[in-house]
């Protein structure tokens, strides 16, 4: 029997992504089984399930790399930079902020999915908090923790803005949000 490559597995594996986020983008978690993703892939049950053994595990390897990590290391990039990339990363029609809110909302229901976004989001929320340090000027007094974690809640609150339809200028969501971010405490 002939050796499967690589190739051809990360193939059917991007192939049932595909299947898995336009389907949760258009009917959310709750309504999408895996029975649909099957039917939507064009694939087995039992390759989906190969793959992903849960629809959790299907969540979470959907929403991977989205942070921009490669191979568990951040891109060298400024602050500003991330949160523009962050916050313009929506995909065609919003797909990825329709996702990306159903993670969140999912997440605060269900225990399992919580314990694998949370510590993901928390790797984000020290990389930006490590990027606003090193931007720093030498007397800067401010907790960038604090920051970081206002910053990306915004960038959520925009996928959540986004997801349901409200207007929103991108650009300038960007540089309101660059603006507060950048922009030294007053003591």
């Amino acid at each position: 029997m002939p050796r499967v490559s690589e190739q051809h597995l990360a193939a059917r594996r991007r192939q049932i992504l595909d299947a898995a986020v336009a389907l949760f983008s258009e009917r959310g978690f709750a309504r999408t089984s895996m029975n649909d993703v099957v039917r939507e892939s064009g694939l087995s049950m039992g390759a989906v399930y190969r793959y992903f053994p849960s629809k959790v595990d299907l969540v979470i390897a959907a929403g991977e790399g989205h942070g921009g990590e490669v191979d568990g290391e951040f891109p060298a990039e400024r602050a500003r930079d991330l949160l523009a990339r962050l916050a313009q990363e929506r995909g065609p029609e919003g797909d990825h902020a329709r996702f990306s809110v159903q993670v969140w909302g999912e997440a605060a229901v269900e225990p399992e999915l919580a314990a694998k976004v949370v510590p993901v989001h928390q790797r984000l929320e020290e990389h930006l908090a490590q990027l606003l340090r090193a931007e720093a000027g030498p007397d800067e007094q401010r907790d960038h923790d604090a920051v970081a974690q206002v910053a990306l809640a915004a960038v959520i609150g925009l996928a959540a803005l986004v997801a349901a339809g409200v207007p929103v200028d991108e650009e300038r969501f960007v540089a309101a949000l660059t603006d507060l971010v950048e922009t030294p405490l007053r003591s």
